[in-house]
């Protein structure tokens, strides 16, 4: 097997016929054969679709030999779910694509051409010549990137897109991780080896409306800062070094200007704001260790990253 390609589904199977067919014309032209079986495999996990996506793709693998479907338990989410399909992929190249088709088949097929005029590239990252979605989601995607590289020293370029190519090097090195909250690009970082990049056309979505909505990005966005950065504690830390510091010489001045100077009674005002003050930081800072112990707790509890249901066509 030449290449293997994962596509997470998630609502979305109604998109894979289409999907498959372009799939299936560029690298029949890619590799100059009609039935490409032999050299690419296309494998679709299903992530808990709450539709009928699973009878959708069951029947795009008997239309097209060499789809095969891996159908997860319960919904693991996208990250989890690309890890099954890479744990699952035969290829001597592991990649994957969105089924919306916003970065075509088409260019996968630079990717390879990459490895193949550069056989010591290990990984390779698609960035965007331009951005077709809407200016929310291209801001806080930049946003999102720059404060990452920020947080954990990593310098993932701001243009970067989903699609990404490994070899076999890179995946078996990566699927021998075994933290159970993944955030992709920070995992690929850490590994380290050698990076390529190519440039990828992105394109407005073939149908259909994203199932990735602001609170999954938020969520997403604290799960990788949680995973690659102790930052937070380290600032709260300096911050309530700092409240402290600000207390004692706040109470030194009280004191000196009831001994020496005048003795003031004390304002409701002013007692109800400090307490309410030193109240709420004291919640934020107990709320954010509180999120990288339940962290602790998942990765004590070593239960399995994911579970199938069933695997078809493998």
């Amino acid at each position: 097997m030449n290449c293997s390609i994962v596509v997470p589904i998630y609502n979305d199977a109604m998109l894979a016929d289409d999907f498959c067919r372009e799939f299936e014309i560029v690298f029949q032209n890619y590799f100059n054969e009609t039935n490409i079986k032999e050299e690419v495999e296309l494998i679709f996990v299903n992530d808990g679709s709450t539709n009928d996506s699973i009878t959708a793709l069951k029947s795009i693998v008997k239309k097209y030999s060499f789809c095969k479907v891996i159908d997860l338990s319960r919904n693991f989410g996208q990250h989890i779910a690309l890890t099954a399909g890479y744990a699952n992929a035969s290829g001597d190249y592991v990649g994957m694509l969105n089924v919306d088709m916003q970065e075509h088949p088409k260019e996968i097929v630079k990717f390879l051409d990459h490895f193949k005029n550069n056989p010591e590239t290990d990984f390779v990252l698609g960035l965007r010549k331009y951005r077709k979605d809407n200016f929310i989601n291209k801001i806080t995607s930049r946003l999102f990137i720059k404060v990452m590289n920020k947080l954990t020293g990593d310098k993932t370029p701001l243009n970067s897109s989903t699609v990404r190519v490994m070899n076999r090097k890179f995946v078996n090195a990566y699927l021998s991780l075994n933290e159970k909250s993944r955030y992709l690009p920070g995992l690929e970082n850490w590994l380290g080896f050698k990076h390529g990049y190519v440039e990828v056309e992105h394109t407005s979505r073939t149908s259909g409306k994203s199932s990735y909505n602001m609170r999954k990005r938020i969520k997403m966005a604290v799960n990788a800062i949680l995973s690659f950065s102790d930052l937070p504690l380290r600032v709260a830390v300096s911050v309530g070094f700092v409240v402290a510091l600000s207390g004692f010489f706040m109470t030194l001045f009280l004191l000196i200007q009831k001994l020496f100077l005048r003795n003031m009674q004390p304002g409701y005002t002013s007692t109800v704001s400090l307490i309410v003050f030193f109240a709420g930081f004291q919640i934020i800072v107990i709320g954010l260790a509180s999120l990288y112990i339940g962290r602790i707790l998942r990765e004590v509890q070593n239960r399995p990253l994911f579970i199938i249901n069933e695997k078809i066509n493998f």
